[in-house]
């Protein structure tokens, strides 16, 4: 069978299921790459090793990964509608190093508020920190959909209703208070403002209030918003509600240590407090150490 008549069944298969168009624009260009390395569909699971192996560096994980993933797709529907053996069932998955997800501490959402001028882009970031709210989300976000206590989105996973606090609301009502042709709440020069025009705004802002790092936009924001929602004593069933996740293990994720209470942990729970307790009787060597410890870092600073 040849790879592109299967990647075009596949692509077709998944727009009979209303598939979003982000999710088909993320498997054509992987499943394309795979059809012109291998014009005839791969019936073994060494082809496609080896193509896992070669098409990106071992460093770049997460993409190896996303190929895996979209090439177990095309797979199971190919073996399943044609009654075929699956090779991916004899193939394990790329392994993905553990990376931490960057966030946003207290002091810096306080900064990254103190920023805006407009009250369009202080709606945006308080929206952002107040919900967790995904960008396509913001964007679509219609005044209709503005109620007492709670806003109406279509999401990843379709429509859902994320609580907000006061002063989120009447931001947002504050922004609808004038009769223009557009329903939208986030508008630019041009009409509605799209995804990628609400990204700027958050990356604009987060630059001007010092925040470094290679994530700056509003997904920074959400993780930051189930980082301190767990930390502040939500729960994990209300947040995958609120963040719209499909998978409680996907929650599961902010329920990590924040690295500040981890350094509380350390400095309470260190094994050296229990050491020095001991030394109690042998306190001047103690003390002794300390002083030529700090001597040595004295000297080595001044040279």
């Amino acid at each position: 069978m040849l790879t592109l008549t299967a990647v075009q069944s596949f692509l077709q298969n998944r727009r009979a299921l209303n598939r979003r168009p982000r999710t088909l624009a993320w498997y054509e260009p992987k499943l394309n790459t795979f059809a012109l390395a291998y014009p005839e569909l791969p019936t073994e699971p060494e082809p496609i090793e080896e193509f896992l192996a070669t098409i990106v560096s071992p460093e770049k994980d997460e993409t190896k990964h996303g190929y895996y993933r979209v090439l177990k797709a095309l797979y199971r529907f190919i073996c399943r509608r044609r009654r075929l053996p699956n090779p991916i069932d004899f193939i394990d998955p790329p392994t993905r190093r553990k990376k931490i997800r960057p966030t946003l501490s207290s002091q810096e959402m306080m900064l990254l508020l103190n920023q805006p001028q407009s009250l369009r882009d202080r709606a945006v970031l308080s929206l952002f920190i107040d919900s967790g709210a995904r960008c396509a989300e913001a964007a679509s976000l219609r005044r209709q959909n503005i109620f007492e206590d709670y806003i109406r989105v279509d999401g990843k996973t379709g429509e859902r209703e994320i609580p907000i606090s006061e002063e989120t609301r009447r931001l947002l009502l504050m922004l609808t208070a004038n009769d223009g042709d557009s329903d939208y709440v986030f508008q630019g020069q041009r009409g509605p403002l799209t995804r990628w025009g609400i990204y700027r705004i958050v990356k604009v802002h987060m630059q001007k209030a010092g925040i470094t790092g290679p994530k700056l936009g509003p997904h920074r924001l959400r993780h930051a918003f189930g980082k301190h929602y767990i930390k502040n004593g939500g729960d994990t069933r209300s947040l995958q509600k609120i963040m719209g996740h499909a998978s409680i293990s996907t929650t599961e994720i902010y329920v990590e240590l924040s690295r500040d209470d981890i350094v509380a942990k350390h400095h309470q729970f260190t094994p050296l407090r229990s050491a020095q307790a001991a030394a109690q009787g042998n306190i001047f060597a103690y003390s002794s150490a300390l002083e030529e410890a700090e001597a040595i870092l004295a000297q080595r600073s001044r040279t």
